[in-house]
């Protein structure tokens, strides 16, 4: 028979060594103190830039940025930004670099001209111009319509005016219609509507057509 194994006392020990790991463990209610802070690390929001929407610039200079993040599709949800608090978002800042063709510039204000007041002669009312009478041979050379834009406006009592007219010197328009001025064959002239001489004298109004025609070489 084997020989009887001696009973151990409290005050004796086996030898055996306790692990430290189980002591902690047990100290710390069984969890690991670095695995909690990382879970609670772990817990906070963590927003991701996606893309740069525009920029502007405040009053003091400060170069802001419209901010697009990373899985807020609501344009509500999109907020300016300073570039200091874009600092983990470099290559989207140089992607939108790029696009717009570099950095932007604070744009320069516009300086205002100043303008003096004019000088006191300049105010005083210009004397006109003295009108320079024309010479005789600028008023015969003056266009005919002026001309005849001031004759009596006679017509003869016919019917027809075919007989009557000599010749329809020009057609030019008065106001909102068209007036033709004919010349008849007692050597008077007068200023008559184009309808009236369409209804009187149609064909000196063809023949003046037709001397007015311009052709084009085809």
């Amino acid at each position: 028979m084997p020989p009887p194994v001696a009973d151990l006392s409290d005050d004796e020990s086996t030898g055996e060594s306790i692990p430290y790991d189980e002591v902690e463990d047990k100290k710390n209610g069984g969890e690991d103190m670095s695995d909690a802070e990382a879970d609670e690390e772990e817990g906070e929001d963590v927003y991701v830039v996606e893309k740069i929407m525009g920029h502007s610039f405040k009053s003091d200079g400060t170069l802001l940025f419209q901010v697009k993040w990373q899985g807020y599709d609501d344009p509500k949800d999109q907020t300016v930004e300073p570039e200091v608090n874009l600092d983990g978002a470099q290559d989207i800042l140089d992607e939108y670099f790029k696009i717009i063709g570099g950095r932007p510039q604070k744009p320069q204000p516009k300086k205002r001209k100043s303008m003096g007041r004019p000088a006191k002669s300049t105010l005083e009312k210009q004397p006109e111009p003295k009108k320079r009478r024309k010479s005789r041979a600028e008023t015969e050379t003056e266009p005919a319509e002026e001309k005849e834009s001031v004759v009596p406006d006679w017509v003869p009592k016919s019917k027809s005016w075919e007989n009557e007219v000599k010749t329809v010197d020009t057609i030019v328009r008065d106001g909102d219609a068209l007036v033709a001025f004919l010349h008849w064959n007692n050597d008077k002239k007068s200023k008559v509507s184009i309808e009236t001489c369409y209804e009187k004298c149609p064909r000196q109004m063809l023949k003046f057509y037709e001397q007015h025609l311009v052709f084009k070489d085809s």
